[in-house]
């Protein structure tokens, strides 16, 4: 199964569009996590979205089309459908075969965290088109060919495929020589260059293309989904000649994670051992404003945010323990979720503010132990 993100890159759709064919009614997901708000495809559905638009393309509107898929009587029209559609198949399956047959066997591997350091901007890009025209900007601010011989970088911060309006980060990948080159490091700061580093992600998945980075991205995911892994986070592509090495947060779901067994030990005595404490600075109502996909250098409060589809928008955090719904209550520094028996504990943390606004913090957890959580930030809603 996929989750929206990673499907939307599958069928090169925006979000947006996928939640509204949902909306009509078209192209519902498998299953929905009711308080994460995860929508997740299934691999058959990819094919239906491409029937859905090679209809479009045919001039069908989308009401037509969902009278189509709610209605397959056999008749004319519908054996002519059907045909086309399986026409486009065909096709798509051969252009498969030969990207495949030119570029050869794609090669995926979970590998240690290289713990990459990255030097550059911030940047919003009309189109992905304008990667280069914006490196060569940071490349001519810096002026030094020990920096701009480099390999060069593109991090995309958006959740799924995107055509405009890219949030991403654009620099050079630092060789291991200059990493520990603090004088090079911030004389590149001091020109008002960013420096990047993850050192909490511990494996990444791993791939080498020639092609269109989309493609290596479908192969990624359908690899990760094949092979039990969750991978989760942005897509680091390397670019260093003709060759463009592609890395995203991963982790195998089949292996025990040793912190996150460690931690739901801990919490499971503290629960059953110590006195529960409600601390008043979780306690209001709370209103989702949505996930946190970018570096905490970029979060702002005010900015729009993805905005998960969970049916948990407001929340309200009483001080007995309570909350607004029935199977969520919370105690200490946990939110607690009962999933059909299962207990999932969530991490509450005090977002800071700057216009005295409160945010709160919840590091959402995945019912499988070896996930990563997500990080979700409600603003306190005060009645006044």
């Amino acid at each position: 199964m996929y989750r929206i993100g990673e499907f939307s890159y599958l069928c090169e759709c925006t979000i947006k569009t996928l939640r509204h064919y949902e909306k009509m009614g078209i192209l519902i997901p498998k299953e929905v996590d009711d308080f994460t708000g995860y929508r997740y495809y299934s691999e058959e559905q990819v094919s239906t979205y491409h029937n859905i638009k090679t209809l479009q393309e045919a001039g069908f509107t989308l009401k037509e089309i969902k009278n189509i898929l709610d209605n397959p009587k056999d008749n004319n029209i519908i054996k002519e459908v059907k045909k086309l559609t399986e026409d486009y198949q065909d096709k798509l399956k051969k252009l498969e075969k030969i990207k495949n047959k030119l570029r050869g066997e794609a090669y995926m591997e979970l590998i240690k965290n290289p713990k990459f350091v990255m030097i550059g901007e911030f940047k919003v890009l009309k189109t992905r088109d304008d990667f280069k025209k914006e490196l060569e900007l940071i490349d001519k601010k810096v002026n030094e060919k020990s920096y701009t011989n480099l390999p060069s970088v593109l991090i995309s911060y958006e959740v799924g495929f995107k055509e405009s309006d890219i949030t991403c980060f654009i620099g050079r990948v630092l060789s291991d020589d200059l990493k520990t080159n603090y004088g090079f490091i911030n004389k590149l700061q001091s020109m008002g260059l960013e420096v990047l580093t993850d050192n909490v992600v511990e494996t990444l998945l791993h791939t080498s293309s020639n092609d269109e980075v989309i493609d290596a991205y479908k192969e990624m995911i359908k690899y990760a989904n094949n092979n039990n892994i969750q991978i989760r986070g942005e897509f680091i592509e390397i670019y260093n000649g003709d060759r463009t090495d592609i890395y995203v947060e991963a982790y195998d779901l089949t292996k025990e994670n040793e912190d996150a067994l460690i931690h739901m030990k801990k919490s499971e005595e503290k629960f059953k051992t110590t006195e529960p404490t409600y601390d008043s600075k979780y306690v209001g109502k709370w209103i989702l404003q949505g996930q946190i996909v970018e570096p905490d250098k970029l979060f702002n409060p005010n900015k729009e945010h993805f905005m998960p589809d969970t049916k948990y928008k407001e929340l309200i955090l009483y001080k007995d323990g309570t909350t607004n719904y029935d199977n969520v209550t919370w105690r200490d520094d946990y939110l607690i979720i009962n999933k059909n028996g299962k207990i999932i504990d969530n991490r509450l943390y005090q977002e800071t503010s700057k216009d005295g606004t409160r945010y709160l913090g919840i590091f959402m957890n995945d019912l499988n132990i070896n996930a990563r959580p997500y990080r979700y930030y409600y603003k306190e809603e005060n009645d006044s």
